[in-house]
């Protein structure tokens, strides 16, 4: 747009050109609304605009005048404070309610400066006494309460826009969603809220750069608002989170066919900083009315089906219904369970044996959370420690176990029964706390024991965020003597990668490869590979989930050193591991033989 100014003016008295503006006047003396009218004529003309000036005698005839100029005007009004019909500032507010948007100067005949602040108070943009109104002074009143509305609607736009793809921003979408649901009341239709994640995203950020990855946020939104309908609203929730609020849907299945689209349309994004990509994303959609009752409901739903679409793979949509509801319902319940029981006995470690290929003899034992409920249910670490890692829990926890698996083991030392290195699986939260290897040795010292008694079992997933801060702890951690253990091993990312960066002692060969082994010939070659590459790196390795002898003969057949799983022992009680060493006795059974000045435990081969 071309910029209008008074002749020889520059700076904020200018005003948007447009073909014509429109000037409401409302006063209830004919002298001054021809004065007015006068003014504005001469000072469009002054300024190179053309000015349409309405003229009304009373609030009322304002008022209907308005509602006749909804989609084309006015661009401002000028109001007498002394109508008939209106008293002070009612004036002022009733045309406030039926033109919002509209800026309005205050004309009046009184000379105080009170009432001038009380106009603004009240909403108004400018103030006029009438002995001023001259075509100069009346059109900057005007041009300055346009330029501040202009302004206005672009802090307005800024307050509501993600910064980086101009899509709407989370407060936007809460907004717009409350709105969806209050129209979906009235007409009785669906809305609907899709949340989108790209799969893999951090992947792509860190190969390509922050900078491709702002990019690749910025096609993506460009992609969802090209393929949404003129009535949906497309926001940014944060990260590589998307979202969009669908309205005026006549069934359920409007959303669905909408998300596919949009997974379509992202899929379309097919190269990035000069390089071939391939992206997918994770939809999951909420329905109103379905169970929800608030904005707030309505995202969480749709947050849950989005992970659990993640959760079944890449490019899935997944839509909310009763049993996430149910999912959900279980979890609000375990974490205020949780919240009462964290400091108490109620969670504890059972333990599995680690044997020997050959000689089936217990050379290790894994110690597995569990969580002992008030009426005895017994709930497993899959459902406990996500909960637990979202709260700021696990790093507590973690070291109650850690204590715990301490007092088994000095106890053992103490009366003399033999005991063999427990493993701990270590969260990847606590893995990359700076502290954890001063707390974990710190425990290790408080109980008289040495660190060669202790692994930890961690996932690939714990060097994705940040391998530098995992390698840093990990190394911490080896230097004092504690083993660590790759768990779940093959089923990560960067596998190989992995292997050659981080100080690694044992692979543990995840149980998906087991089950299949006995049958699928492609399983036992990569089982095989992954065998002969730990023995040349001088890693050991441990095959979990060894359920039949048959499956035992072929890892011992393969090279696998240890094994894990049912066919040996399930999990068990501290007290029944010790009967068990005892009974059936490890390797190299440790049993405690002298205490040095320290409280030191000596270990000794029996």
């Amino acid at each position: 747009m071309v910029d209008v100014r008074l002749s020889g003016e520059s700076g904020p008295a200018a005003v948007p050109r447009r073909q014509r503006l429109t000037v409401l006047v409302v006063d209830d003396n004919p002298g001054d609304r021809r004065l007015a009218e006068m003014s504005l004529k001469v000072g469009s003309h002054d300024a190179g605009a053309e000015c349409d000036v309405l003229l009304a005698g009373s609030l009322a005839d304002g008022a209907a005048l308005l509602e006749t100029l909804v989609a084309a005007g006015p661009d401002a009004i000028l109001l007498d404070l002394g109508l008939p019909d209106a008293s002070g500032f009612d004036g002022l507010q009733a045309l406030k309610i039926l033109r919002p948007d509209v800026p309005i100067i205050i004309l009046t005949g009184l000379d105080e400066a009170n009432t001038a602040a009380s106009a603004l108070t009240n909403g108004a943009a400018d103030y006029l006494e009438k002995d001023d109104i001259r075509p100069r002074s009346l059109w900057r009143s005007i041009s300055y309460a346009l330029e501040r509305k202009k302004f206005q609607e672009e802090l307005v736009q800024l307050a509501i826009t993600d910064p980086l793809t101009s899509v709407k921003n989370r407060r936007a979408l809460i907004e717009g969603l409350e709105l969806s649901m209050e129209h979906a009341d009235r007409t009785k239709l669906f809305c609907a809220v899709l949340v989108i994640d790209i799969d893999n995203f951090k992947q792509i950020n860190d190969l390509l750069g922050h900078d491709a990855g702002d990019e690749l946020l910025v096609r993506v939104a460009e992609r969802i608002s090209e393929t949404v309908r003129r009535t949906d609203i497309v926001g940014r929730l944060g990260g590589d989170e998307f979202a969009v609020i669908a309205t005026n849907l006549p069934n359920p299945r409007g959303a669905m066919e909408l998300a596919h689209k949009i997974a379509r349309a992202i899929g379309t994004v097919t190269r990035l900083d000069g390089r071939p990509i391939d992206i997918g994303s994770s939809i999951g959609i909420a329905l109103y009315p379905s169970g929800a009752v608030s904005s707030g409901d309505m995202l969480t739903h749709a947050d849950l089906a989005m992970y659990k679409a993640k959760k079944e793979g890449a490019r899935t949509i997944c839509l909310y219904d009763d049993s996430l509801h149910r999912e959900l319902s279980r979890k609000l319940e375990l974490k205020r369970a949780m919240l009462r029981d964290i400091s108490t006995p109620s969670f504890y470690l059972d333990y599995q044996p680690i044997v020997d290929c050959r000689s089936h003899r217990i050379v290790c034992a894994e110690g597995l959370a569990r969580w002992r409920q008030r009426d005895d249910r017994v709930i497993m670490p899959g459902d406990f420690i996500p909960i637990a890692e979202e709260n700021g829990w696990i790093s507590d926890l973690g070291m109650q176990m850690i204590d715990q698996a301490c007092g088994f083991l000095a106890g053992s030392l103490a009366a003399g029964a033999p005991v063999v290195p427990i493993s701990i699986n270590v969260s990847p939260i606590q893995c990359r706390d700076n502290g954890f290897a001063g707390l974990f040795t710190d425990a290790i010292d408080r109980h008289g024991l040495t660190p060669d008694l202790f692994n930890i079992e961690i996932t690939e997933s714990t060097f994705m965020q940040n391998i530098d801060s995992a390698r840093r702890g990990l190394e911490a951690l080896m230097n004092v003597g504690i083993g660590v253990h790759i768990d779940d091993f093959g089923t990560g990312y960067s596998s190989l990668s992995l292997l050659r960066d981080l100080p690694l002692k044992h692979l543990k060969l995840d149980r998906s490869f087991v089950s299949k082994l006995i049958d699928d010939s492609g399983t036992r070659k990569i089982t095989e590979a992954v065998s002969d590459l730990a023995h040349k790196l001088d890693f050991k390795t441990v095959a979990e989930g060894v359920e039949t002898a048959e499956q035992a003969e072929l890892l011992t057949r393969i090279g696998i050193d240890y094994l894990q799983g049912y066919y040996f022992s399930p999990p068990i009680s501290a007290a029944r591991l010790s009967e068990e060493l005892v009974i059936f006795g490890p390797d190299e059974a440790i049993i405690a033989t002298q205490h040095d000045s320290a409280g030191q435990v000596r270990a000794a081969s029996r």
